[in-house]
C-alpha cells in the first residue's frame, strides 16, 4: 500500500465549515436529534416486544 507522495509537504486540507460556528451548531442539533429519535425508536420496540412477551406468559399461567 503505496502512496503518491513521500512526505507531507505541501500538503493542504481544506476544512468548508470548521470556522463557522452556526453551520457547527446546527450540524450538532440535527445529530443531537437523530440520536434521541433512534432511542426512542428502540424504546418504543423494547416496550411493544416486552408487552408481547408479557401476554404470552399470562396465556401460558391461565
Amino acid at each position: 500500500m503505496g502512496t503518491s507522495f513521500n512526505s507531507w509537504d505541501e500538503v493542504a486540507a481544506y476544512f468548508i465549515f470548521a470556522d463557522k460556528l452556526i453551520v457547527l451548531i446546527i450540524l450538532a442539533f440535527i445529530l443531537a436529534l437523530m440520536c434521541i429519535g433512534l432511542v426512542a425508536s428502540i424504546k418504543r420496540h423494547e416496550d411493544e416486544a416486552f408487552a408481547e412477551h408479557l401476554n404470552e406468559e399470562v396465556e401460558k399461567t391461565t
